[in-house]
């Protein structure tokens, strides 16, 4: 069995900029890929590199463009999946769909058989790469890039500026409710050394230090270390998780994919203010 990952992202500028956005080798190799080659006429529709999952080489083929539509095929894991872009207008700009289908299913996700940093990845994927789109098409700093390279490190580290006071931002890292917002999951937060939490590692509180420091871990040795320093108004945002092994290193490329993806999300919540939403909807598998 497979499933079909549909997602809806609600982007500020016209459909043309979208799609231009969305077929553009240099745009592209802003917001999405390292690498990307792509020929209309020639139906070539390619991208890969180290912040492509399995991006050792292009594995994609176009199938059907249109001016408010593109489809390509990408093989994971040795199989193939189908991508389909659909652009609606909108009153504030485009409704970007994005489709891809022959995905695990939701237990194979939670249970992933073999690895995870190919079709088990994609559901973290898109999040970060329809966020790096919206900064992109907005003029904005784009959130790094997850790592799928066979050879990057077992630690996930990431260092961000956000427009924001160290004191807004450590709040969100510990009221449930905005955590919500940002990270998409139901958290659990008692904020004190030794206090339970639940935000991407269950476990416990080690070091508590308000508006600087917050570090937790589980009983397997994953240890999520979130470090801030502010000046100015402005909050210059570490984020490290260790615990992976060389052997996890596709499990620590997916994780980081759905790290950077929320924290993308951090920081439009707090440099938009009341004009944030979340950028992206899970649409139910229609299958």
């Amino acid at each position: 069995m497979s499933d079909t990952l549909a997602l809806e992202a609600h982007l500020s500028t016209p459909p043309a900029e979208v799609h231009e956005a969305l077929t553009s080798p240099a745009a592209l190799q802003v917001w999405l890929a390292e690498h990307a080659e792509v020929s209309l006429p020639d139906k070539q529709y390619t991208f890969w590199g180290k912040y492509t999952p399995q991006g050792s080489k292009a594995a994609q083929e176009l199938l059907a463009v249109s001016d408010d539509s593109l489809s390509f095929s990408w093989t994971l894991d040795n199989e193939e999946t189908t991508v389909t872009y659909s652009l609606v207008p909108s009153p504030t700009g485009t409704v970007l769909r994005v489709e891809q289908t022959n995905l695990p299913t939701l237990e194979e996700l939670m249970n992933p058989p073999g690895r995870r940093d190919g079709r088990h990845s994609m559901h973290t994927f898109w999040g970060l790469a329809l966020a790096n789109l919206a900064e992109y098409l907005d003029g904005r700093p784009q959130t790094p890039k997850a790592d799928f390279s066979p050879d990057r490190s077992p630690e996930i580290r990431v260092s961000l500026t956000v427009a924001a006071p160290a004191s807004e931002v450590f709040a969100s890292l510990i009221d449930p409710a905005a955590i919500k917002k940002w990270f998409g999951w139901e958290a659990t937060v008692e904020p004190r050394v030794g206090g339970k939490i639940a935000v991407g590692v269950d476990g416990k509180i080690f070091e508590f230090e308000p508006n600087k420091k917050l570090v937790y871990g589980d009983d397997e040795g994953s240890v999520v270390h979130w470090e801030l320093e502010g000046s100015e108004g402005r909050t210059h945002l570490t984020f490290v998780q260790s615990g992976y092994t060389d052997d996890e290193l596709d499990s620590a490329a997916q994780h980081e994919a759905g790290w950077l993806g929320g924290l993308a999300e951090l920081k439009r919540m707090h440099e938009l203010g009341p004009a944030w939403t979340p950028l992206t909807t899970e649409l139910p598998d229609e299958a």
